[in-house]
C-alpha cells in the first residue's frame, strides 16, 4: 500500500513534488484557487482534490504555501491534524513556522527545498526540479524512527538530498546567501531605473539582467522571506552600508584593485 500525502497549495514547489510522487505516493492536494486545483488534476500533479479535514489525515502533510502565512495557517488548524500525521513545510525561512509547530499535537518537521524558478504558479511545474538538490529539513523536530524513516522516503523519492540544521541558522545562513542578493537585486534594479529611467535599459548588456534576475521572482513570495526574516537583512544591511563606504573610498586605490583579484579568486575556485 502506498504512503499518503497532502499537498496543501499547488503552486510550483507544491505541485512540482506532486508531479514527482506520481506512483510512489498516493496523492491528495488542495489549494484556494479552483482554476489550480483543475489543472493540478489535469497535469497529474495528484490524484484527487480534497478537503481539508480528509487532508489532515494523511501520512504525511505537505505545507506549500507563502512563507509568511504557513504559522497563521499552522494555528488556524492546530487542532485538525491527525496526531499520527506528519506536518512539514516547504518555506524558506524556519523560525517563526517552528514556533507554530512546536504547539502541535502532530508529529512535525521543518523543510526548505533548495530548488525554484524564476516563474511559479502550476504551469511552470517540473517533475525534476528538486532532482540532486539539497533539502533543509530541521534539527528541532519530534520525530520517532519510524516517522523520520518516513519523511526521509519522500525527500529520496523527489530526488532530493536530506540535510538537517537548526532553524536559527538556518535563517542566518539563508539570510546571507538568499534574501540578502534579493534584496540587493532590487535596490540596484530601482536605483538605476530612477537615474535613468526606460531609456537607460536599452544601453545594458546582461551583466546588469544577470545582477538584476532575482528581482523578478514573485513579489508576494519574496516579500514573505523578507518579513520572516527581517532581523537578519537588518543587520546584514548596516554592515554591507559600511562595506559600501568603505569601498567608495578605496574605487581608485590599489587596495580595491587587490580586492577586486582576491574575489574573482575565491569566486572562481566555489563556481
Amino acid at each position: 500500500m502506498l504512503n499518503s500525502i497532502f499537498i496543501i497549495g499547488l503552486g510550483l514547489i507544491g505541485g512540482s513534488i506532486g508531479l514527482k510522487l506520481n506512483g510512489k505516493w498516493k496523492r491528495f492536494g488542495f489549494d484556494i484557487n479552483e482554476e489550480t486545483n483543475t489543472k493540478a488534476i489535469k497535469y497529474g500533479v495528484v490524484d484527487e482534490i480534497v478537503e481539508l479535514d480528509d487532508g489532515f489525515k494523511k501520512d504525511i502533510i505537505l505545507i506549500s504555501i507563502p512563507v509568511q502565512d504557513i504559522p497563521n495557517f499552522i494555528k488556524d488548524n492546530r487542532e485538525k491534524f491527525n496526531k499520527n500525521s506528519i506536518v512539514i513545510d516547504t518555506g524558506s525561512t524556519k523560525r517563526s513556522i517552528l514556533d507554530e509547530m512546536k504547539k502541535l499535537n502532530s508529529f512535525y518537521i521543518g523543510g526548505h527545498p533548495i530548488a525554484g524558478k524564476e516563474k511559479g504558479g502550476i504551469d511552470n511545474v517540473d517533475k525534476d526540479l528538486f532532482k540532486n538538490r539539497i533539502f533543509i529539513l530541521t534539527e528541532e523536530n519530534n520525530l520517532n524512527e519510524e516517522k523520520m524513516d518516513l519523511v526521509k522516503k519522500f525527500i529520496f523519492d523527489i530526488e532530493s538530498i536530506p540535510l538537517f540544521l537548526d532553524s536559527k541558522k538556518h535563517d542566518y545562513i539563508f539570510g546571507l546567501v538568499s534574501h540578502l542578493p534579493y534584496v540587493l537585486s532590487i535596490i540596484l534594479f530601482d536605483y538605476i531605473f530612477k537615474k535613468g529611467g526606460f531609456e537607460i535599459f536599452k544601453y545594458a548588456g546582461p551583466g546588469l539582467k544577470d545582477t538584476t534576475r532575482i528581482a523578478s521572482g514573485d513579489p508576494y513570495m519574496s516579500f514573505g522571506f523578507v518579513k520572516t526574516n527581517c532581523d537578519n537583512l537588518k543587520l546584514f544591511l548596516r554592515e554591507i552600508i559600511e562595506e559600501f563606504i568603505t569601498i567608495s573610498d578605496k574605487l581608485d586605490k590599489e587596495d580595491f584593485f587587490e580586492k577586486i583579484k582576491n574575489v574573482k579568486e575565491v569566486r572562481d575556485k566555489i563556481w
